[in-house]
């Protein structure tokens, strides 16, 4: 369970906690152009979650099942959302023809899996993409920020009714970022420990990017103390 946010006031800032259940996971810098975190969910390592140096970031988060939207083979139609990931870090997919490409494209969950993607590219365009239900796009001027915990968004903007884990986490990054007038990196982290979890599910690495600065300043277990950097040249 984790949560993300996008911030769109002058400078861009997207802001994560992946919290993890045990799975063996490692940052990845192999390709200088992309920061990517790699998770083992039981099929080896693969990209879970990252930046580009173009500034464009995903991600897939748990969410509740629909009922709809479970594994199937890659295809010409089809896709799936770790592949996904690994598109849109690797820019064989760019933001210029996400639209586009969701429109063509089914996106599907990986065996027994259900997430969502949350992709932002470097002016602050939001999309999101829940397989078995639909996509959202929101458009850089629409709010001042985007945020997406472990429950459907797309079911939230429809009903405006919430269901699944992670409401407490949302409400209380969209009241701190209510009360931003301009967000910074180390005001972004402060975001990020007010919604670290423990448990079984815990928070094992924070990032947040700044496309400013275009660095990836990131910490371990919640240590909000001994903050590492990746900056993209």
């Amino acid at each position: 369970m984790c949560t993300s946010f996008v911030y769109r006031k002058k400078n861009i800032i997207v802001a994560m906690n992946f919290d993890n259940n045990g799975m063996p996971f490692e940052v990845s810098t192999k390709d200088p152009k992309v920061f990517s975190v790699l998770v083992d969910g039981g099929r080896g390592k693969m990209p879970s979650f990252g930046v580009n140096k173009e500034g464009t970031f995903i991600n897939h988060l748990m969410v509740d099942s629909n009922g709809t939207g479970s594994y199937r083979r890659a295809g010409r139609k089809v896709t799936h959302t770790t592949k996904l990931v690994n598109d849109i870090l690797y820019e064989i997919i760019t933001p210029n023809e996400l639209n586009e490409y969701l429109n063509n494209m089914e996106v599907v969950n990986v065996p027994d899996y259900s997430v969502h993607n949350m992709i932002s590219d470097k002016d602050g365009n939001v999309w999101i993409v829940e397989p078995g239900r639909k996509n959202i796009f929101s458009e850089f001027n629409e709010s001042p920020y985007y945020v997406m915990t472990n429950f459907s968004l797309c079911d939230y903007k429809d009903k405006k009714e919430v269901a699944g884990d992670g409401l407490d986490r949302y409400e209380i990054v969209n009241d701190m970022l209510d009360k931003d007038h301009y967000l910074s990196v180390s005001d972004a982290f402060k975001v990020l420990q007010a919604v670290r979890q423990n448990g079984e599910w815990k928070t094992a690495l924070s990032m947040v990017y700044s496309h400013i600065d275009k660095t990836v300043y990131y910490c371990y277990n919640g240590n909000f103390e001994e903050i590492l950097t990746y900056q993209f040249s």
